[in-house]
């Protein structure tokens, strides 16, 4: 629970955990069990761990999580509005309402608002600094984590409206010649993103933008980048844990 010594001081830096009650792939995603502990845990723990976060907060709509996330000492000062938690809903919405209910009702200003999805439970709160630090140190727009993709998007196709003819997603220099068909050490490397750590400045959420024209990219471990989507994405993160690729 936030203290009022908590509410009264100066916040640059705010924290977000979205966690909405509804989700198709798992019921009650991001409480379902991971080593023991629910899924949000372990990311209300890593933003406990943070330096240089001065506050985070949890926004649900879902009395159930915002109970379990309280009992790990998260603060969830306001239940988000259903017309923005769907499963459509876009993370523009629920981080414009929580700037919003901070300025209103806390009088918080801050300058940088940090995105923590439950679904990435491998993050640090070292992590977690290190992406607010870089954003600081360059003055760029906005941060986020990525990592190397597996399957290059040079060699995907996707199919041509109502027909089974096949068109390439991106093309390459060789393409004329090759098609896809060239080995992988001819392309350029591509990184996909993850929800790791996501850092943007406050004044691009206000225009109703996630991100400004300058974002910088923090390349983190494959293995760290685990978003769990799918019953398959949990067990998996379970089978790395028990294997002891992670300390808990």
């Amino acid at each position: 629970m936030v203290k009022n010594s908590q509410i009264s001081k100066v916040i640059r830096t705010l924290g977000v955990i979205p966690a909405r009650g509804g989700s198709r792939g798992i019921p009650y995603k991001n409480i379902a069990p991971l080593a023991g502990k629910p899924l949000i845990y372990w990311t209300i723990s890593s933003a406990q761990k943070a330096k240089r976060l001065d506050h985070f907060l949890v926004s649900t709509d879902d009395p159930k999580i915002a109970a379990v996330a309280k009992s790990f000492g998260a603060d969830v000062p306001f239940f988000r509005p259903k017309k923005i938690a769907q499963s459509n809903s876009t993370d523009i919405e629920f981080l414009h309402h929580a700037l919003q209910w901070v300025e209103k009702n806390r009088d918080w200003h801050p300058e940088y608002v940090v995105l923590l999805k439950p679904t990435s439970p491998f993050r640090t709160g070292h992590d977690i600094d290190c992406a607010i630090d870089y954003i600081e140190k360059t003055g760029c727009d906005s941060v986020r984590t990525v990592h190397r993709a597996p399957h290059s998007p040079y060699k995907m196709w996707h199919f041509q409206r109502n027909t089974d003819k096949l068109r390439p997603v991106l093309k390459t220099k060789y393409f004329a010649q090759y098609a896809t068909d060239v080995p992988r050490q001819w392309l350029e490397p591509a990184f996909q993103q993850d929800s790791n750590v996501d850092v943007t400045r406050t004044k691009f959420i206000k225009r109703g933008k996630v991100w400004g024209k300058d974002v910088r990219g923090i390349v983190v471990p494959e293995n760290k980048a685990i978003d769990i989507d799918t019953p398959l994405d949990l067990a998996l993160a379970e089978f790395l844990i028990g294997k002891g690729f992670y300390q808990i």
